[in-house]
């Protein structure tokens, strides 16, 4: 196993990986939530088993398919009786480590049968490389890398050329002044008078070529922004809740907790490998 340490702004700006390791497993293998950090890509260089996860149940065996797996749940490896299995993969995070989850559909849809598996298996001795020689650039060169591993997941799902829509003017406008304050607490009617168009008009528009509500865009690109600022750790939360225009910090843990069940401080600490998360409260 190679471990890395990723640096402040590798954290907050980047791909990186935590280790690459392969794991040969002649009885099972549990983790706990939050044992480790990030997320846990890998395949099966031999044998075969299963993997328990969030309710769901996948079969572990060579050839197309990679896994792709959000850490913070516990999960089971277990090898078929008298079989060694033998995975290989990167433990990696980022930024937007969240919100690929959400679109992939995280450990639910943690399966994947790629096109060019061969990519990402010639990616395992490049990254190791890369990481061990830590030569100048080094961080840079692996989130290439991973970015472009990644990508594999997204050529998997169809992702890549999803079908052209066209976006109405007034919600093309509204996407426009949302991407340029992600973290600012939108309202509709602000956002109705920016379009051009009446409050109705809007939510009708956007709801048809977006396919999710004006409120819940928002709420998700707001925490998509607390979730890059989470992770530079220079920022403290009253920074943070200042930044996406909270009016306390309370206000901030309350709107982070019910959309993630962590609070802004449990998030953190579910990023760095040496900090442990206490339990959310129920």
């Amino acid at each position: 196993m190679l471990v890395l340490e990723p640096s402040p702004l590798a954290r907050r700006l980047l791909w990186h990986a935590f280790s690459i390791n392969t794991a040969c497993l002649d009885e099972p293998e549990r983790h706990k939530p939050f044992e480790k950090p990030g997320a846990h890509l890998f395949w099966v260089e031999s044998g075969s088993g299963t993997m328990d996860v969030q309710g769901r149940q996948y079969a572990l065996g060579p050839g197309k398919s990679s896994w792709f797996v959000n850490m913070a749940s516990p999960r089971v490896y277990t090898p078929q009786p008298g079989q060694q299995l033998v995975k290989r993969g990167f433990r990696l995070g980022g930024p937007a480590l969240e919100g690929w989850f959400e679109e992939l559909g995280g450990n639910l849809q943690a399966g994947y049968v790629l096109r060019k598996p061969s990519a990402l298996h010639k990616a395992y001795p490049e990254i190791w490389q890369i990481g061990e020689s830590r030569a100048p650039g080094w961080e840079w060169k692996i989130h290439r890398s991973l970015d472009r591993v990644l990508g594999l997941l997204l050529e998997a799902r169809n992702l890549t050329q999803p079908g052209r829509v066209e976006i109405p003017l007034p919600v093309a406008r509204v996407l426009n002044a949302i991407a340029a304050r992600p973290g600012y607490d939108w309202k509709v009617k602000q956002l109705s008078a920016l379009a051009g168009v009446s409050y109705s008009s809007l939510r009708a528009l956007f709801r048809a070529s977006q396919q999710e509500n004006i409120k819940a865009y928002v709420q998700r690109c707001r925490l998509d922004r607390a979730r890059i600022l989470l992770a530079d750790e220079r920022l403290s939360m009253k920074q943070i809740a200042e930044q996406l225009r909270f009016s306390s910090e309370f206000y901030f843990s309350h709107f982070f907790h019910r959309l993630t069940g962590l609070s802004p401080t449990q998030y953190r600490a579910s990023l760095n490998p040496r900090k442990k998360p206490s339990r959310p409260r129920s």
